[in-house]
């Protein structure tokens, strides 16, 4: 029988702001028992004590692991969870996260000479990644002696299954071919800025098609700039999921952001709703020095403070929250009114029509400009086309 699942989380917001988890539970929780047996042991060599996951996480590393690897069912060899989407702030784990999902996903794999892959966008942030499973392997006896490390070419393979994860600086010619079983994107909000990204992301996830076992897992931290990119299509794909205004079981988002109605309020950026969207407050994040950074940051100017936040608490970066923006963007958006052009042309007694055709690489824009014929206010609508040539 086919299960029947949902990894919407309409009620986010009120979860998290009474701190409740929101991560649903696994399909199959013997695969998910499973999985975090395996993920429970392995260590976190760089923290004090190097200490094994199971001693020094958070419940929400736990679901997150128990939800993906308990989605596997093993009588058809389906994962029936195939992306999951992560945005998290700064200093929770990530990269170690990161390397333990893959670690276990490598020692679960059943597939002869398969591959995973954490994709990185630069080699500083590959490093990051291949180090915590490097090590996670060489502090582990019986680890070291089932798989061997490469650092030179940041590879560790499983002896007995031929199977590699290989940890990979982003580049056209290094990701062209890659066919994995399960594919880790790190840092997202970085590839949103890097050109032909979504060629990239497309050909490392290609694996997908004939590996029915196969995932993808998306980590990353919110931009310091405004969202773009694969960045921002993934985002908004996921925010859409959670809310459930696109049934997507199949894609499970994991979001850690203030509810609107906070963003709206300023609520947001109060000192004292930053533990709201750090889920590892006390364990990898030290409240003490969360605090500490707020403050500075604070003291530094608007410009340093909206940069630690975006990273801190993952304040999204818009129009009203550039650090070279107008200096009217505080204004603006609150001052404006949606009308549309049937509106302008019942209302106004004069209206000027500019139209920039551009090219078939381009979009064709047009602004309409009228004056209101009582309270001889300017009115104006825009709106722009792309020729389908331009956005194949």
């Amino acid at each position: 029988m086919i299960p029947v699942w949902s990894t919407a989380c309409p009620d986010w917001a009120e979860r998290l702001k009474k701190g409740l988890l929101i991560i649903p539970a696994p399909i199959y929780p013997d695969q998910a028992a499973h999985a975090l047996a395996i993920f429970k042991q392995l260590r976190i060599v760089d923290a004090p004590g190097s200490p094994m996951f199971g001693e020094s996480c958070a419940q929400w590393v736990f679901d997150l692991v128990a939800a993906l690897f308990g989605s596997y069912d093993a009588q058809t060899g389906i994962r029936h969870i195939k992306e999951v989407f992560i945005l998290i702030p700064k200093k929770n784990s990530k990269s170690t996260l990161a390397a333990g999902i893959m670690m276990t996903a490598l020692l679960l794999n059943w597939r002869q000479a398969a591959g995973y892959t954490i994709l990185a966008p630069t080699v500083e942030v590959a490093a990051n990644a291949f180090n915590p499973a490097r090590d996670m392997v060489r502090r582990d006896d019986d680890l070291d002696d089932l798989c061997q490390v490469q650092t030179h070419i940041r590879t560790i393979t499983h002896r007995v299954t031929d199977t590699t994860l290989k940890v990979v600086a982003a580049d056209p010619n290094t990701v062209s071919g890659i066919k994995s079983v399960g594919t880790l994107i790190d840092e997202l909000w970085l590839f949103g800025k890097q050109y032909k990204a979504e060629d990239m992301l497309r050909e490392a996830i290609g694996g997908l098609a004939s590996r029915p076992e196969g995932f993808v897992v998306y980590t990353t931290t919110q931009s310091n700039e405004p969202p773009a990119g694969v960045f921002r299509q993934k985002l908004q794909y996921a925010r859409d999921v959670r809310d459930g205004k696109i049934n997507d079981p199949h894609f499970l988002p994991v979001i850690f952001e203030h509810p609107p109605e906070m963003v709206e309020s300023g609520a947001h950026l109060l000192m004292e709703n930053l533990a709201m969207v750090n889920p590892n407050l006390g364990y990898s994040v030290d409240e003490a020095f969360l605090y500490r950074e707020y403050r500075k940051a604070r003291e530094a100017g608007e410009e340093t403070f909206r940069g630690g936040m975006s990273k801190h608490a993952n304040v999204e970066i818009g129009l009203a929250l550039r650090s070279d923006r107008w200096a009217g963007a505080d204004f603006w958006e609150e001052q404006g009114r949606c009308i549309n052009l049937d509106d302008i042309l019942r209302r106004a007694d004069v209206v000027t029509v500019g139209i920039d055709g551009g090219g078939l690489d381009d979009l064709l824009g047009m602004y309409v400009i009228g004056r209101d014929r009582e309270t001889r206010e300017w009115l104006g609508w825009g709106h722009a086309w792309a020729h389908e040539t331009s956005v194949v």
